[in-house]
């Protein structure tokens, strides 16, 4: 398990051989430290070197021998800063590739729970409004209670307003704590209009949303978008503000 964290740090074998033997040694001379790890002494130095000008190996001399120590562990958390650093710099760039080889597609689908959290992550991005039709009552325990509050949250913050349309058998405890959120509304139809399936609709287009297992199918046409509209202010006219729960 560490070997292979460490090589997804960018260490190399040989690196990851020296380092972990010297964590043991303490402290030690380059050649004790090739006794240990049973590698030639030139790769024991290349590696040292290459560890050193990473920042996670030290080195003093005494009687004019050098001796070797590994500098705080965590300072391993320092080199994946700089690789996010790094990374975040280039993402525009990329993106910039992205959109010049073609336009965005119109549709895509997305599965599983990282294709559901993500589809609704983008429901919430450049939009003023969302709407939503037909929550199935296990979806908050199946993409997570947590991650839905963070999402919640998230969209509180960048005041996007939810509006929501759920059968009117829909759990209560799930109704009070909606209720209790900052721009947002819920209203309640007919039990016989329940569906196993989601509904998105945000300034952008829609989001179909199957479960067990998730699927998504996101449309992003705007004109698509203000037809779903209607149709939820024609389902809104007839839907209550009340749930016969809260009576």
């Amino acid at each position: 398990m560490k070997k292979e964290v460490l090589s997804e740090l960018g260490l190399s074998k040989n690196e990851i051989e020296v380092y972990l033997k010297l964590l043991e040694m303490r402290i030690a001379k380059a050649m004790d430290i090739a006794k240990a790890t049973r590698l030639h002494r030139p790769n024991v130095y290349d590696a040292l070197d290459r560890l050193v000008k990473k920042g996670l190996v030290g080195h003093y001399t005494r009687e004019n021998i050098k001796y070797y120590e590994v500098i705080d562990p965590e300072q391993l958390m320092h080199i994946l800063k700089v690789k996010e650093l790094k990374l975040q710099k280039i993402i525009p760039e990329l993106k910039i590739l992205q959109f010049e080889a073609k336009p965005p597609s119109s549709i895509k689908i997305l599965e599983g729970i990282a294709g559901a959290r993500k589809t609704l992550i983008d429901l919430i991005s450049n939009t003023k409004e969302l709407y939503v039709l037909g929550v199935p009552q296990d979806l908050p325990k199946d993409l997570g209670e947590g991650w839905l509050k963070e999402w919640h949250n998230k969209r509180i913050k960048n005041k996007v307003l939810f509006h929501h349309i759920v059968n009117e058998n829909y759990p209560l405890r799930r109704i009070k704590i909606i209720r209790q959120l900052k721009y947002t509304e819920i209203q309640f139809l007919p039990k016989e209009y329940s569906s196993p399936n989601s509904l998105f609709i945000n300034d952008n287009g829609i989001a179909l949303m199957f479960q067990h297992p998730f699927v998504c199918i996101n449309i992003t046409r705007p004109d698509v978008a203000k037809s779903f509209k209607r149709y939820y202010q024609m389902l809104s006219k007839i839907a209550i503000k009340k749930s016969p729960q809260e009576n």
